[in-house]
C-alpha cells in the first residue's frame, strides 16, 4: 500500500497533526528457539560437524604441509650445497688427471728416446763379442725398421766356413738379437788366398727382463 504525503506550500504552514506519518521499519531477526531447533533436527547438526571437520582437516592439512615444505627446502639447500662440494671435488680430480695425462706422455716419450739410444749401443756389442777369430767385418748398416724394432746387414769376410757358423750361432744366442739368417755366401779372392764372403741379416729384440741386469748409474748416498 502506498503512503500518500502532505506538503504544505505555505509558509510557516504544519502538517496536519491528524495524518500518522508513514515511514519504515528495521527489525532484528531473533534466534529465540535456534538452539531447540538444532536439537531436533540431526541434518543441521551433521553439516555442523562436516563443516568443523572439513576445517580441522584443512588446518591439519596445511600444518603438516608447511612442516614437510621447510623440511623439503632444507633437504633441497644441503643437496645444493654437496653438490657444489662434488663439483669441486670432480673439478680437482680432472685437473689431477689432467696433470697425469701429461706426466705420463712426458715420461713415455722419455723412455722411448731412453730405449732407442742403447739400440746400437747393444747391437754392436753383441755382434763384437759373437765375432770368431779369422772373421772380419766389410760392413754394417740398418736395412729396415725404426726406434727399437730395427733389422741390420752385416757383411764380412771368413777364412773358413766353420768360423762363419760359430758367428752365426754365437748372434742367435744374444738375448738381443732374433732372426740371426744368411743372405749369400760366396769365395773372394783375398790376395794370394782364397776367403768366403758373407752376407747376414738379424733384428734386435729387447729382451725379458729376467735374462738382463740393470745397475744405477748413480749409487744411493753419493
Amino acid at each position: 500500500m502506498l503512503a500518500l504525503i502532505d506538503i504544505n506550500l505555505l509558509p510557516g504552514g504544519k502538517r496536519g497533526a491528524g495524518r500518522p506519518k508513514a515511514g519504515r521499519k528495521l527489525s532484528m531477526p531473533s534466534f529465540e528457539g535456534f538452539g531447540e531447533n538444532l536439537k531436533g533436527d540431526p541434518l543441521i547438526l551433521g553439516l555442523i560437524v562436516l563443516a568443523v571437520a572439513v576445517v580441522g582437516h584443512f588446518g591439519f592439512l596445511f600444518v603438516t604441509q608447511t612442516q614437510k615444505l621447510g623440511s623439503v627446502e632444507a633437504d633441497l639447500e644441503a643437496q645444493r650445497q654437496d653438490s657444489v662440494r662434488f663439483a669441486e671435488n670432480i673439478a680437482a680430480a680432472d685437473s689431477l688427471r689432467a696433470r697425469q695425462d701429461t706426466l705420463l706422455a712426458k715420461a713415455n716419450v722419455i723412455r722411448t728416446i731412453d730405449g732407442d739410444r742403447y739400440v746400437w749401443a747393444h747391437i754392436l756389442n753383441e755382434v763384437s763379442v759373437a765375432l770368431p777369430e779369422f772373421t772380419w767385418l766389410t760392413a754394417m748398416q740398418q736395412s729396415a725398421g725404426s726406434g727399437d724394432d730395427v733389422e741390420f746387414r752385416i757383411e764380412g769376410q771368413t777364412g773358413a766356413t766353420a768360423a762363419l757358423t760359430r758367428f752365426m750361432r754365437g748372434l742367435a744366442e744374444s738375448p738381443f738379437l732374433r732372426d740371426v739368417r744368411l743372405v749369400s755366401q760366396e769365395q773372394v779372392q783375398q790376395g794370394q788366398k782364397l776367403v768366403h764372403g758373407f752376407v747376414l741379416l738379424a733384428r734386435y729384440e729387447i729382451p725379458d727382463s729376467s735374462v738382463v741386469t740393470t745397475e744405477p748409474i748413480i749409487l744411493a748416498g753419493e
